[in-house]
């Protein structure tokens, strides 16, 4: 019996770190760059650049006035933003787009849950200055990314604007919800994967709040959008994320996590010029 008990244990710890490295390492997808964007590197003394694709202007040394710095989402590539970025070119709006940490083409080999991608972004919109020194920059993601955009934004007291799609207001919420999609239960019985994941990432699932970077953005412009039929990330996230920054709210009737431009191509667009020409 002891000996049964004892390859059981084994097993779950086995079973229990294999899912902790597979949700540190997600699967990488290398994106085909959409039309007329560029590739470049990020800086990063000491450590490798990080990929982008940008638009025209911060190249050519006439980078636009608004520059929207976008994170894609976990388990995702910068192909989330191959329309956008076009689309909002063609409205003379520049952009760029870093791969996300263990992600994309990333160097970096693990996610970080919105801390080392908010990071990355503050050193991409150190880039975009270094372009244009006037640049408004717009931090903008989807689902993790716009948790990174949250917290990145705390570090940035000159950026100008925060956009968010499916973004959580605070992480180790957002963890237990998964866990329970995936089967009743699950947030208790696999708990020691978090632990693991946590003790892997040096960082805890609680001290992931972008809500409490959004109230230090209180006051200044910010649009927080939510699909309608999110099952992921539930619409009281959204709500806190407003509250907190005295931000606009847009639901997207019908849309699922993370699939609002493809819900409302047309609106998305229009939004994000919108909310470009006000600042």
């Amino acid at each position: 019996m002891t000996a049964y008990l004892a390859v059981f244990v084994a097993g779950y710890a086995g079973i229990c770190y294999f899912l902790a490295r597979s949700y540190l390492m997600p699967g990488r997808h290398i994106p085909v760059m959409g039309k007329g964007l560029s590739e470049v590197g990020i800086p990063w003394p000491g450590h490798k650049e990080d990929p982008a694709w940008c638009t025209p202007g911060l190249t050519n040394g006439h980078a636009s006035k608004v520059v929207f710095v976008f994170a894609h989402g976990y388990g995702g590539d910068r192909g989330s933003w191959s329309e956008v970025m076009p689309a909002l070119l063609k409205h003379g709006i520049d952009s760029v787009a870093p791969a996300m940490p263990g992600q994309d083409a990333s160097p970096q080999p693990e996610v970080g849950f919105g801390i080392k991608e908010a990071a990355t972004l503050n050193r991409t919109a150190a880039w975009v200055r270094g372009q244009n020194p006037e640049a408004k920059i717009i931090y903008a993601g989807v689902s993790m990314g716009g948790a990174a955009a949250w917290l990145a934004s705390a570090n940035d007291p000159g950026a100008a604007g925060v956009v968010t799609e499916g973004a959580y207001a605070r992480f180790d919420e957002t963890i237990t919800t998964w866990f329970e999609r995936k089967a009743t239960g699950a947030s208790v019985y696999l708990r020691p994967v978090v632990w693991i994941a946590s003790a892997m990432a040096g960082l805890r699932p609680s001290e992931v709040v972008p809500m409490n970077a959004a109230s230090k953005w209180k006051g200044k412009p910010s649009l927080v959008i939510q699909g309608g039929d999110d099952q992921l990330i539930a619409r009281s996230h959204a709500d806190r994320l407003v509250e907190a920054s005295g931000g606009k709210l847009w639901v997207v009737d019908g849309a699922p996590h993370a699939g609002c431009f493809e819900t409302r191509r047309e609106e998305y667009i229009s939004r994000l010029v919108e909310f470009a020409s006000a600042l």
